[in-house]
């Protein structure tokens, strides 16, 4: 069945159909070597998670990443990122390896997982694009979210820049008649890729920069903790476009 639009707007994620016809020459997806399994889960009897405060924690040793969050005030949120050779496993078989590979982590680690039944663990092996799409619109077609941008979780930012690209697309379209649409999804492009694309770039490096391994791991460490405060938050400003947020009298404890 043919379907007539006067727009349309392409929102079917990073392994997005629309996205490799209209670019029948970008490489599409590439996997990154990590595999990410994600969990949530009432808070269980028994286990300590008091010792365990909300964060990421990486093992120097294997580039292994772990986090906890909360979510409201009786479940809790955690996440695994590890090496990735082969194809993905099972979720049983993913479950048991990341178990022996937090056994002599801090005990909560493992329990956590060891509550979380499989049907509520979802296992992926990450993948992004192989590299930025050189637009995100042709004639009456828009790309959004991860089908215009799709990158590793390491910023946490897939998702928020979907949301910008969905205010941003609404903005440009407001008022728009059929003969608009070409030129406001232009002005969308010109809007939203820059910053997207810039923010896939970040992420792609931090997925590098986390996964380091043995001595180099070490000196990343050393070098995080002298970085100034100051220095850090006006990175993080920048990065999510809220200069506003530091102002000149900042101080840090």
């Amino acid at each position: 069945m043919r379907v007539y639009a006067d727009a349309v707007v392409a929102a079917d994620g990073i392994g997005s159909a629309l996205r490799a016809q209209l670019f029948p020459g970008h490489p599409g997806l590439r996997r990154t070597g990590r595999l990410d399994l994600r969990g949530m889960l009432p808070v269980p009897a028994g286990v300590d998670t008091a010792g365990l405060p909300a964060g990421n924690f990486i093992d120097r040793r294997t580039g292994s990443e772990f986090g906890l969050y909360p979510v409201g005030t009786d479940r809790l949120y955690w996440f695994t990122d590890s090496a990735l050779t082969g194809e993905a496993p099972s979720v049983d078989q993913a479950r048991r390896l990341v178990l022996e590979l937090t056994a002599d982590w801090h005990p909560t680690v493992p329990a956590l997982i060891q509550a979380t039944s499989p049907g509520s663990i979802y296992v992926d092996a990450i993948t992004c694009l192989a590299r930025p799409l050189p637009s995100f619109v042709l004639g009456r077609v828009a790309l959004i979210g991860d089908a215009a941008h799709g990158m590793p979780p390491d910023l946490g930012q897939g998702a928020s820049q979907g949301f910008e690209d969905a205010a941003a697309l609404s903005r440009h379209l407001a008022g728009a008649g059929p003969g608009d649409v070409v030129e406001r999804f232009r002005r969308y492009d010109a809007d939203r890729r820059p910053r997207a694309n810039r923010m896939l770039r970040l992420a792609v490096r931090m997925s590098r920069f986390t996964s380091q391994t043995g001595g180099i791991a070490w000196l990343r460490d050393a070098l995080i903790r002298g970085v100034p405060d100051r220095l850090v938050i006006a990175r993080l400003a920048s990065m999510y476009g809220q200069p506003e947020a530091v102002p000149a009298h900042t101080t840090t404890a």
